[in-house]
């Protein structure tokens, strides 16, 4: 029993980034071994265990052998004469076919290290199109990797994956991981490999415009907005799943609405509706990010701070009304209504 440390924990550290986890294969055993070593298994498809110390995961070293159609259509063979190697060439990119002994020793066959120091990114072999989240794997290293380009050999397969039509067997779930990770880097490197290797399709349709920029933030969900908005609020339909972006998106689209200056009534029925309980937490970042003049936030606060305890008699009706008309008066005081 021979334990490696694999993946990206190898990667990172030869490029000299922290990385915020480390995977290790464990080469020559069984299941039934790790167990009775204290490994708590967790693997449902392949046998991945947890340290019983540190909580790391260890993967029994194995091979795959495609069989049918998808994400999930592997034969895997998990037994002890998988080979350090043939765990290895499974893998995706010779950057991340590479591995680290407990001394601290490369072991490289597909010439990762080399790839590292190129800035190549390269599939290990022609399997790599069996697994089409792959592709998208591809675009979020891009967007990780500053300065990285696809070697040609890669090219065709991330096209092979596009015209196979696979992708959309792809769990959501997995997919969105991969954009959550690149949303945190560079995520217009990430769409534009995504868009030039064809790859939008079913995930990413309606992907028309890609800005050559985007202003940053702490916040995703304003950096996905950004998109979608200048994507007319199309891009990436089929793929949401946090409830933050759907909220976000809201108050974008309300944002948009109140600019329009349609007409005062408007921008009050807007206000109304970003500024409840659902949204008004996020109304504040919504318009910091999109430039909305400073008070704009100062007219939130102040109607937040008005003393509404003269409301508590009234019926309803006559509550909105007075919020409205409250509304109607700070809107002419701090000049954000073009229409009286």
């Amino acid at each position: 029993m021979k334990i490696y440390k694999v993946g990206g924990a190898v990667r990172d550290k030869i490029l000299g980034r922290k990385s915020s986890d480390n995977d290790y294969v464990v080469v020559g055993s069984s299941p039934n071994e790790m167990k009775e070593l204290g490994y708590k298994q967790i693997g449902k498809d392949f046998p991945v265990f947890l340290h019983p110390s540190t909580n790391e995961e260890y993967a029994l070293a194995r091979s795959e052998r495609k069989v049918s159609l998808g994400h999930k259509g592997f034969d895997v063979s998990f037994n002890k004469d998988i080979t350090l190697f043939e765990d290895l060439k499974r893998r995706d990119l010779t950057i991340n076919a590479i591995a680290e002994d407990d001394k601290g020793n490369l072991i490289d066959p597909y010439n990762g290290v080399k790839d590292i120091r190129e800035k190549t990114i390269k599939c290990v072999s022609n399997a790599f199109s069996e697994d089409p989240l792959r592709a998208i794997r591809v675009a979020r290293f891009m967007a990780q990797l500053d300065g990285f380009t696809i070697h040609h050999t890669t090219e065709k397969e991330l096209l092979k994956i596009a015209k196979s039509n696979e992708l959309k067997s792809l769990p959501k779930e997995r997919v969105w991981d991969e954009t959550m990770k690149s949303l945190k880097c560079n995520f217009l490197k990430f769409l534009e490999t995504i868009k030039i290797y064809k790859l939008d399709v079913p995930w990413f349709s309606r992907l028309e415009y890609i800005p050559k920029e985007i202003q940053p933030s702490s916040q995703l969900e304003n950096i996905w907005c950004n998109i979608s908005k200048q994507n007319d609020y199309k891009f990436g339909e089929n793929l949401l799943q946090k409830k933050s972006f759907f909220s976000y998106m809201e108050v974008w689209k309300q944002l948009d609405v109140f600019n329009e200056n349609l007409n005062i009534e408007k921008q009050i029925k807007t206000l109304s509706l970003i500024n409840s309980p659902k949204y008004k937490k996020l109304v504040r970042s919504v318009a910091l990010y999109r430039g909305m003049p400073a008070s704009f936030s100062e007219m939130i606060d102040k109607f937040n701070n008005y003393d509404f305890s003269r409301l508590k008699k009234l019926d309803s009706k006559k509550i909105i009304q007075e919020k409205n008309n409250i509304w109607h008066d700070l809107l002419l005081k701090y000049n954000l209504s073009t229409k009286k």
